[in-house]
């Protein structure tokens, strides 16, 4: 997480959570011995959605440096955003592109085309081998 930016006294809280976790698997009645758990958040971790968005944003940024799939949008800010004919006066309208919606523990990646999301995908794929 400092790679991408992040306090090293932020990481060393959330580190604090998450040392020596351990857990144990129950099937059929059956309790496994405590393993120790490496990877991921506690299930039900107030911090997991700010982790997730965190490291997802950060994967994101890097699948996506070079090209910026999304969906193009325009809009206007003096209060009249649902005036179809007021859309059309380019010195009042901005556009912004939304390559991607982060929720809690999702992410949905934006695209018009089959052949455009086909290639977000290959960037993203890409992109994932880095972390």
């Amino acid at each position: 997480m400092q790679k991408r930016g992040c306090p090293e006294q932020f990481t060393h809280m959330v580190r604090q959570f998450h040392d020596r976790m351990m857990a144990r698997v129950t099937d059929n009645g059956t309790v496994s011995e405590a393993f120790a758990v490496t990877n991921g958040v506690k299930q039900g971790c107030v911090l997991a959605p700010t982790l997730f968005s965190l490291m997802f944003s950060a994967m994101l940024l890097d699948a996506y440096r070079d090209e910026q799939p999304g969906i193009h949008i325009a809009y206007r800010t003096d209060g009249h955003l649902l005036s179809s004919r007021r859309m059309q006066a380019p010195t009042r309208a901005s556009t912004t592109t939304v390559h991607n919606l982060l929720f809690a523990d999702d992410c949905a990646l934006n695209t018009v085309t089959e052949e455009d999301m086909q290639r977000s995908m290959e960037l993203f794929v890409a992109g994932c081998a880095n972390f």
